[in-house]
């Protein structure tokens, strides 16, 4: 009996325990003042407070005096700090009561730290009238691993931030509430804050860092998955967006400016020079500038489980018939691909042709009307949106060196059977944009793409481009004694060159020159012989180039634009045009094939040294500065972001670990992108012209 009273005893100290840790604390209070708390905001503002009758309740109202880059308020407590302890999240109840939508954030903190230091927010759109309960999560720091446990696992990262995204809940000094780039007359009402919600113990073991969604522990965003049923609610919020958000209304459907001039409607893309611009020009004879990104498709990179078994929680059976099918075994592990196995568990077994709708109609809203470089076909197949091919073929390569032997029989052989496959699918196809061949070759940073002589040089006689150079030096220089001379060498046949492998004095004024001019015999022959190729499968469809990268010597490029309908170039400067003023005097369309930002530093806690604590709003920044250059150049038909989804978390093979995708590993949008992306690319004709 005394067992049973000690037994009902404790369960009820249980439940009163747990009913306190759900009672709402309104740490600060709206009345005919603010309680609890000192109120500051900027010059951009009118904050007051005014009595709501029909809820018989006070609201702070928040209205935008001017546009600026965030427009809010800020609460600190009258004592030194708020101990929210025994909280697991604090709510923001706010309301949009304006015509326009608008993007708030809320952030709680332990002081007036940068970025994202020691703080924790997030965000959400509220639709005109639209009334939601924004809460942010107290997300309890982890112990600090260091990274030497990480050291040779990353490409780029070398450092560790647990700070970042966290707070010490007992020790909260700052609560905020903003817009993000408001309209001036805006108007956010605050409802209510409160402190309520289950507590996570503390302090909290780093490892494991990763759920078996693939996400990191410890931190919190919008659209973070905690559960199987967010999906459910994930999916239904994603579509009362999506028709919040139709995308354009000055888009016709294959993206092109159905209200602006018309031209020629020939039933394909072509470019067009128009009152000082280049311009694609759509089959319905619409100027078109071309914007989306590159890899869409399903799933993602793998990562590596093996030897790090010890960073996942809750991973999958890998013998298991339902989750082995996304495991990979190869010779250095076992991989996983957390992507594909989300939108499994999202959208069911069926998820491809589902998935691939969601991703023509996502394009669309967030301001995109091309599908890039790496796409799947099963997505751009269905022709609803524009979209470039890839084409990559086995070779044959320059030993050692990031270049297609051109001279060799087999070069051309490869390309055209590799070229036929596109006969039935992509070629004569209106919504095909074209054609990228190859990507990033190496024609190095000297005039004339000389690295291309030195590579060859460096090869045996079995190189077919290195027997050619060999054939212009003997045909340039009567004796190899007078070659020997020039090139400060000593060679007793041409046969000697020819069979012995060597380096070149590259410092050698004469060696560069030759070498330069063996690059650009060897660019004739490879842009000549692909364009040749392209368009006898395609004759319709353009050819986008080889996607230069670096340095490129001006002449190469004017070269190139003999054969190349468009070239392509990866330019991750930002903003690009110091790369693309290069070539003015060329007067050429230059496609950007391939740009990006850095990781959401929200979602890992890797991080560069040099920058432990990035700007969270630098990814919107960046996005926002590229692209309103890139949309004003006269050179620029368009633009490619890298890439749709996210890299893994942990790193695909080669370690690479990049959060820049629209989408993480969990197919849910990045919310900063996808803003910023609405925000600027709506009205992206206007932009071009210059009338905005």
């Amino acid at each position: 009996m005394v067992v049973f009273w000690r037994w009902l005893f404790l369960v009820l100290i249980g439940i009163s325990g747990l009913s306190g840790q759900q009672e709402r604390w309104h740490f600060i209070q709206f009345g005919e003042e603010v309680k609890g708390a000192k109120i500051e905001s900027n010059a951009s503002a009118s904050v007051r407070l005014v009595h709501d009758n029909r809820a018989k309740s006070w609201v702070l109202r928040v209205e935008v005096l001017q546009e600026s880059e965030s427009v809010g308020v800020r609460f600190r407590p009258e004592k030194e700090v708020w101990d929210l302890s025994c909280y697991g999240f604090t709510h923001f109840e706010v309301r949009n009561a304006s015509s326009k939508p608008m993007i708030v954030y809320a952030k709680v903190a332990n002081g007036d730290t940068e970025n994202l230091l020691d703080n924790c927010r997030m965000a959400t759109v509220l639709m005109p009238k639209e009334r939601k309960t924004l809460r942010v999560r107290l997300v309890r720091r982890p112990e600090d691993p260091t990274f030497e446990p990480f050291m040779r696992q990353f490409m780029y990262h070398d450092a560790i931030n647990v700070r970042d995204n966290t707070v010490e809940p007992a020790e909260i000094r700052l609560v905020e509430i903003w817009l993000d780039h408001p309209v001036k007359g805006q108007v956010l009402e605050v409802r209510s804050i409160y402190a309520a919600g289950k507590v996570e113990p503390a302090p909290v073991p780093f490892f494991p860092f990763v759920d078996k969604y693939g996400q990191y522990i410890h931190s919190d965003w919008p659209g973070k998955i905690y559960s199987d049923r967010d999906f459910v609610s994930q999916i239904k919020e994603e579509c009362k967006d999506l028709v919040d958000w139709l995308g354009p209304n000055d888009w016709c459907e294959f993206g092109g400016w159905a209200k602006g001039p018309k031209f020629e409607a020939t039933g394909y893309f072509y470019v067009r020079k128009v009152d000082g611009k280049w311009w694609f020009i759509d089959p319905h004879g619409h100027l078109f500038w071309s914007y989306g990104p590159t890899g869409v498709g399903f799933g993602g990179d793998l990562t590596r489980i093996s030897g790090r078994e010890h960073w996942f929680k809750d991973l999958p059976d890998s013998n298991s018939k339902e989750w082995g099918k996304f495991y990979y075994r190869r010779p250095e592990g076992l991989f996983f691909d957390f992507a594909a196995a989300n939108l499994y568990r999202k959208y069911g077994s069926n998820y491809v042709p589902i998935v691939s709708e969601l991703l023509h109609r996502r394009l669309r809203s967030w301001g995109f009307n091309t599908i890039g470089n790496w796409s799947d076909p099963r997505v751009y197949l269905l022709r609803k949106t524009p979209y470039t091919v890839a084409i990559h073929y086995g070779g044959p390569w320059i030993p050692n060196y990031k270049m297609p032997d051109v001279f060799h029989p087999d070069f051309e052989r490869v390309l055209r059977e590799r070229m036929e496959q596109e006969r039935k699918t992509t070629a004569g196809d209106p919504w095909n944009i074209g054609y990228f061949v190859d990507n990033e070759l190496w024609w190095g940073w000297r005039n004339k793409a000389a690295a291309v002589g030195e590579a060859v040089m460096r090869c045996g006689p079995e190189v077919a481009s290195k027997r050619r150079f060999v054939e212009m030096l003997m045909s340039r220089y009567d004796q190899v004694g007078t070659f020997n001379e020039v090139w400060g060498v000593n060679f007793s046949s041409w046969e000697e060159v020819l069979q012995k492998p060597f380096q070149p004095n590259m410092n050698n004024p004469q060696v560069v020159r030759d070498c330069g001019d063996f690059g650009m015999l060897f660019a004739e022959r490879y842009f000549s012989t692909v364009r040749r190729i392209v368009k006898s499968v395609a004759p319709r469809n353009l050819y986008l180039g080889c996607r230069f990268h670096g340095h490129i010597d001006p002449a190469l490029v004017q070269l190139a634009w003999e054969y190349c309908d468009v070239i392509s170039y990866n330019i991750y400067d930002n903003p690009p045009d110091q790369r693309v003023n290069q070539y003015r005097h060329l007067d050429i369309p230059i496609l950007s094939s391939e740009w990006g930002v850095n990781s959401d530093p929200q979602q890992t806690p890797f991080r560069s040294s040099k920058e432990l604590s990035p700007d969270p709003r630098r990814r919107a920044r960046d996005v926002e500065r590229y692209f309103e250059v890139a949309i004003r150049h006269p050179m620029m038909v368009g633009a490619h972001f890298f890439q749709f989804r996210d890299q893994p978390l942990t790193g695909r093979p080669d370690g690479e670990a990049v959060l820049r995708g629209f989408v993480n590993v969990t197919d849910t949008p990045h919310f900063d992108l996808v803003q910023v992306n609405r925000r600027i690319a709506y009205n992206l004709y206007e932009k071009r012209l210059g009338s905005q």
